[in-house]
């Protein structure tokens, strides 16, 4: 295996000009006779045709990208239609983005993918109706600084193996001084370990993926979820309703209260971001948006949110015997809805699991993000998907420790038909190791389910005894559920992976994690937040790795990342390999 190993270490910069002024070129072009896979040679353009009135002619505008300081929007005026592709050339890098997939006179064009600091020689490739390419001088760009603490890259990658593409992390920093202001970037980095994507707005966004429009969605806490284009640009804006529906008193938790307060740019992101549009089911007061909003081929959107139940003073006592605050139970709900804001159906797991019987480990809890003397952490779900097969709607539910299938019927409204539940108390006999607080549950393509298992009170486990110590591992389970007979259904265990962490003991993150299958079939494994006595109590940590998920030990891992130390403390809730930054239907 060959690896080769990278590190590079980004220093505080104050945002440099990507360009003094907008540069516009109009120049002679050269001609080549195939559209896509041929080298471009130069040459002059040939003179019209019986079949053409005109040569081409072409005009490029450059703009620095308002929410990325490595990326630009170009705006390409052509004589003809065009399909066109852009090639960025610096000294050091080069960028061949994909060619649009519509011919027209008018383009707007992201062009993503720069790095840092670098001067790019434009060139585009404009393909007119009838195959011919014509290639065009569209100036020079060049990029900016990124204006925020990032730690160093330590990357190995086995080239041959590793899927290609750029890497999405979801970087949440620990400590961050006050001029570089509120809210987590998004960051791509390249498989030489450099940034070439970027994306961050004024609050933490999470579990962003790229949607069938070619876009990315995402969840921002405690209120709602955006989509953004690959410029940054929000194109919609989701928050829950800052007034509970009519008949409905139920209180909002304590942070949801306080961000409601301040409903305006902080709330809705970015300067220029749209108006927020809210989704308010009729039946439900739904008391926030967290973790994740699942885009469905229908066009509809899967949100997790959250809402409160008062508890009686025996619920109380027997709860959290000896407390004496007036709690209420936070319980999770998965919300349905259209783009437009329209709630369509809410399943809410306190609709189906028992408090009493499932209180999870954290019910107790007062103080952290999600939870409040008044509003206790329940169920704590982080992940839902639509599965089409099954017409099913899976959460995870990290504090139970378990997955949950609802059905998903044609019915609107509030729903509580469960089809399976998985883990602790669950309905399906499991032919394997149970997980432990599971993190951002995937669907694949046979109906299997693979997930991120952090651990947390695994039994047997424990952080003192070096014979049992604690481990995070990725996990692949068959859910066998195809029978009349439900009573014939079953989970099986498949595949799992386990890796030793710097100080050669298991690694274990004890939150965050995310697991995701790649083009080329290998895993990408998020261990998110690893907080272990290595190198000093407290260090917050991520580590990502890809794994070729066959043979000894779960397979051979061929791109290894770490990241975050004493000085630079993170962690990353996901991780997404992608590619190309350039997907979706306005591309080829």
């Amino acid at each position: 295996m060959r690896l080769k190993s990278f590190s590079f270490i980004f220093f505080v910069l104050w945002l440099i000009s990507c360009s003094s002024d907008s540069s516009t070129t109009s120049l002679d072009s050269s001609t080549t006779s195939d559209p896509q896979n041929e080298t471009v040679h130069s040459a002059i353009t040939e003179a019209p045709t019986e079949e053409s009135n005109e040569s081409l002619s072409l005009s490029v505008s450059i703009e620095p990208a308002p929410y990325s300081p490595i990326a630009a929007s170009l705006d390409i005026q052509s004589s003809l239609p065009v399909a066109v592709q852009i090639i960025a050339s610096s000294e050091e890098h080069e960028v061949a983005t994909a060619r649009t997939s519509t011919f027209s006179s008018s383009h707007t064009f992201p062009l993503v993918g720069l790095r840092q600091s670098q001067s790019y020689d434009i060139e585009v490739l404009a393909t007119d109706e009838s195959g011919e390419t014509s290639t065009f001088s569209g100036g020079t760009f060049i990029s900016g600084e990124i204006n925020f603490p990032l730690p160093e890259f330590d990357l190995s990658v086995d080239f041959e193996r590793a899927q290609p593409g750029i890497t999405l992390i979801e970087y949440n920093a620990w400590e961050v001084p006050e001029e570089f202001g509120d809210g987590d970037p998004v960051i791509g980095i390249d498989h030489e370990g450099q940034v070439v994507f970027w994306y961050r707005n004024t609050s933490v966004t999470g579990a962003v993926e790229p949607t069938e429009r070619g876009t990315f969605i995402s969840q921002y806490f405690p209120l709602g979820a955006r989509e953004f284009d690959l410029l940054g640009n929000v194109a919609y804006n989701w928050q829950v309703s800052p007034e509970p529906p009519e008949g409905i008193t139920e209180l909002r938790s304590a942070d949801a209260l306080a961000a409601l307060e301040s409903l305006g740019e902080t709330a809705s992101g970015n300067p220029g971001d749209p108006d927020p549009i809210f989704v308010k089911p009729d039946w439900v007061n739904l008391t926030s948006f967290h973790h994740e909003v699942f885009p469905m081929r229908n066009g509809n959107f899967l949100g997790l949110s959250t809402t409160n139940h008062p508890t009686t003073p025996e619920q109380r006592e027997f709860l959290c015997p000896g407390d004496e605050s007036d709690f209420e139970i936070t319980s999770d709900v998965i919300v349905e809805f259209t783009p437009d804001g329209e709630a369509i159906r809410t399943w809410d797991l306190w609709d189906v699991l028992d408090v009493e019987e499932i209180p999870g480990n954290h019910i107790c809890t007062v103080d952290g993000r999600f939870v409040s003397i008044d509003f206790r952490d329940w169920t704590h779900a982080n992940a839902v998907i639509y599965d089409e097969i099954r017409d099913a709607v899976i959460v995870s539910s990290r504090h139970t420790d378990q997955i949950v299938a609802f059905d998903h019927l044609d019915s609107t409204g509030p729903q509580n038909s469960v089809r399976w539940i998985l883990g602790n108390q669950g309905t399906l006999p499991l032919e394997g190791e149970a997980f432990y607080h599971p993190h951002a549950v995937e669907l694949q393509s046979d109906g299997s389910l693979l997930l991120y298992d952090n651990g947390n009170f695994r039994p047997g486990t424990t952080s003192d005894d070096p014979a049992m110590l604690n481990y995070s591992r990725a996990v692949l389970y068959e859910i066998i559920d195809n029978a009349d007979d439900s009573s014939e259904w079953e989970a099986v265990q498949l595949w799992e992976h386990r890796v030793n962490d710097v100080d050669d003991k298991p690694l274990y993150a004890t939150i965050v994690g995310d697991t995701d299958r790649m083009e080329n079939g290998n895993v990408l494994i998020t261990h998110g937040g690893i907080w272990p006595t290595y190198p000093k109590p407290g260090t917050q940590r991520a580590r990502i790795i890809e794994v070729v998920p066959e043979g000894v030990n779960g397979g051979d891992i061929v791109w290894d990342l770490a990241l975050g130390d004493a000085d630079v403390p993170v962690t990353v809730y996901r991780s997404e390999r992608l590619p190309s930054l350039y997907f979706g239907p306005n591309w080829e």
